[in-house]
């Protein structure tokens, strides 16, 4: 049979159906998968004198730092930079050259005060955004950043971890249950994470382009061009609304419906307030909309028509 054999230090194998990949960055790599730029963040935590919270982001000629304070002390300042340009020395080195990095810089010692700094700690990790290649098979699923991470600047890995293990039950319900689904479950996962990755490293991307001041500098260069040239959120237009077949869920599987693809949900759109947009659009090009939104309830018809505004519609 089919099956996961999972060995962990000190006990005996589990012997597995399925298998969730959701170790993060720290989850082996499956081949080749889109990779931005190559980045590394350097988090620098010591204890400082206790005073009130802050944080702050502050960009640099060779990449940005991130600071915060809390209450009882406890300071971090992370520096992410570009692997290749930053020319950083040995790692014995490391945490001297990170001080002098910081001292040097007006805002962060404004941020942090004189204070002194013990019990220094200096944690390198790569912040390089990833997409797997695959990220569901019939038998495994990869969720967070297992699946994809995204650059720390577009900031919203939390978000994209719960996004892809909120969906995550439904796909392995399908897999499991209905394996003549399965590839239509495994398009849903796939395309899902990919769209999510894209849309945050274009946001990332416009993050970096409105830095102005070093624009011949290695580190923003490569930021400010990656992964393409596609606007983040493109201009509602009605008349450039599609009704395709897609992969969507319903009653706790993985099915397939017509569904309505806008410039900025190009998975398509199913519902809204549980009235089903496809047939809606399709009478909309031929019959008035006081006809076609006629047997909606007031809640239905308010939602469909803020939606229908937000897509460029002009009644």
């Amino acid at each position: 049979g089919v099956g996961h054999r999972v060995e962990i230090e000190g006990r005996e194998a589990l012997f597995a159906d399925f298998l969730v990949e959701a170790r993060g960055r720290q989850a082996p790599a499956l081949g080749k998968g889109l990779r931005g730029p190559e980045t590394v963040s350097l988090l620098n935590r010591w204890q400082g004198t206790p005073g009130s919270t802050a944080s702050a982001v502050e960009s640099l000629e060779d990449g940005w730092a991130w600071m915060a304070r809390r209450a009882d002390g406890q300071c971090y300042w992370q520096w992410t930079v570009d692997v290749a340009s930053a020319q950083l020395p040995g790692k014995a080195t490391l945490p001297d050259y990170c001080r002098a990095r910081r001292q040097g810089s007006a805002w962060a010692r404004e941020f942090f005060g004189v204070g002194p700094e013990t019990d220094l700690q200096l944690h390198a990790r790569s912040s390089t955004a990833i997409l797997s290649p695959q990220v569901c098979g019939d038998h495994w699923i990869r969720v967070g950043d297992a699946a994809m991470a995204v650059d720390p600047l577009s900031g919203n890995g939390i978000f994209q971890s719960l996004s892809s293990a909120l969906q995550a039950p439904t796909v392995i319900n399908t897999l499991v249950r209905k394996p003549e689904r399965a590839a239509l479950a495994q398009r849903f996962h796939q395309q899902r994470v990919e769209q999510l990755f894209l849309r945050f490293a274009r946001i990332g991307r416009d993050f970096y382009a409105d830095e102005q001041r070093w624009l011949e500098q290695p580190f923003w260069q490569a930021r400010r061009q990656w992964p393409d040239a596609e606007v983040a959120h493109a201009e509602a237009d009605f008349a450039a609304l599609r009704i395709e077949r897609a992969p969507v869920l319903k009653d706790g599987f993985v099915d397939e419906a017509e569904v309505v693809i806008t410039a900025d949900q190009p998975l398509g759109i199913w519902h809204v307030q549980g009235v089903e947009l496809a047939p809606l659009v399709r009478r909309l090009r031929t019959e008035p909309a006081e006809q076609v939104l006629a047997g909606l309830t007031v809640e239905q018809g308010r939602m469909v028509r803020s939606w229908l505004l937000s897509q460029g519609f002009k009644p």
